[in-house]
């Protein structure tokens, strides 16, 4: 991604956060970065085009960290704790952004968003199961669905709190903790509920 096209993305998000998303305009975005507005368009076709743009670069960032994570020569349970942490730490950093979007109820167009989303949540699919196999061994296979979406509802719980929250969180003492709750659930598997490859075929509902 161009130079110019990142610092528009930053400085936007910056005034997203604190202005909100409609309170914002192109000029204000333009005179923040000490550019044209003609040299806006070059990379975007509108502040919504923008705001698409900066949902690619949050996931696009957020999926080269975690790949990141199995170049690690680390110990199987230290790459499911890193890979918690980078969820955690990724989502603090743009909190108010994404409070924002919450309060505004704003969000780029639903099929592209879709699309993003989707890709997003494949990656962690994939990434979780990896994981867990390592962590856990080959038996756990047959409930890595199960554990997928268990996990990534813990994640989803913790995640709202660290936006809603004016608390600030120990990122890597909340993976830590988290350890152990997993250990437990996977002591405590006994008969799948849902199928090995439920998450590889199920067909999500596109939200209009």
């Amino acid at each position: 991604m161009p130079d110019k096209k990142i610092l528009i993305i930053e400085r936007a998000v910056e005034l997203f956060a604190k202005n909100g998303f409609e309170s914002t305009s192109v000029q204000e975005i333009t005179s923040a970065c000490g550019i044209s507005k003609g040299a806006f368009y070059l990379h975007f076709k509108s502040k919504e085009s923008l705001l698409f743009s900066i949902f690619e670069m949050f996931i696009d960032r957020a999926i080269k960290k975690i790949s990141n994570v199995f170049e690690l020569e680390i110990a199987p349970k230290d790459k499911l704790e890193l890979f918690l942490c980078i969820q955690f730490e990724e989502i603090d950093q743009y909190s108010d952004f994404i409070l924002m979007l919450l309060r505004e109820q704003t969000k780029p167009d639903d099929r592209e968003l879709f699309v993003l989303m989707q890709k997003m949540d494949q990656h962690l699919n994939n990434a979780l199961k990896t994981l867990l196999v390592e962590a856990y061994g080959e038996d756990i296979n047959k409930h890595v669905a199960d554990m997928t979406v268990i996990i990534k509802g813990i994640i989803k719980g913790y995640i709202e709190l660290i936006v809603l929250s004016s608390q600030k969180f120990d990122f890597k003492k909340l993976a830590n903790f988290l350890l152990p709750r997993i250990d437990s659930i996977v002591l405590g598997l006994t008969t799948p509920y849902l199928e090995e490859d439920s998450l590889l075929t199920i067909c999500y509902k596109k939200t209009t």
